[in-house]
């Protein structure tokens, strides 16, 4: 199964992109997984409305969606799960013979109605809010988390 992670924008901080390769290179043992970034939403509005850009996203992902079978978008108000529950979400999602499933973490505003209407599931990560930025490293390393608990691997603790 392939495994995609898009984020809206480049990654802004050095150190976060630091961590985003640790798990991107972490995350290659356990199949195709890749991690995409997509270009800057520059608008020619000098103060574009939250739905402007919204909506030129939306533009940006749905050209990466021809060939995905399951969208997941991250969500402040997505179901939340612990780290077992979204392992073995995990593995409900490789049983069912699925060939490509993406996660994609939106821009400031969150997603416009004709991505959200795409998807198959809305997922947060934490009650609370992080930044577009942070969340990057956070939801890599908690599908990292998720193959090794699959695995039976030593990195999860209960």
């Amino acid at each position: 199964m392939q495994m995609t992670l898009v984020a809206l924008g480049k990654t802004q901080e050095k150190w976060i992109a630091e961590g985003i390769a640790i798990y991107e290179q972490r995350l290659q043992h356990y199949g195709k997984f890749n991690f995409l970034e997509t270009p800057d939403i520059k608008l020619k509005q000098a103060k574009a409305s939250s739905s402007q850009v919204m909506k030129a996203e939306a533009m940006v992902l749905a050209k990466l969606l021809p060939g995905v079978d399951h969208l997941i978008l991250l969500d402040e108000r997505g179901k939340s799960r612990t780290s077992l529950q979204g392992a073995e979400h995990l593995r409900k999602l490789q049983n069912r013979g699925l060939k490509h499933v993406m996660w994609v973490i939106g821009g400031p505003f969150g997603f416009d109605e004709s991505i959200r209407s795409k998807a198959h599931e809305f997922w947060s990560l934490s009650p609370l809010t992080f930044s577009h930025q942070m969340i990057r490293p956070f939801a890599l390393e908690q599908i990292y988390r998720a193959h090794t608990i699959l695995k039976g691997e030593p990195y999860h603790h209960e």
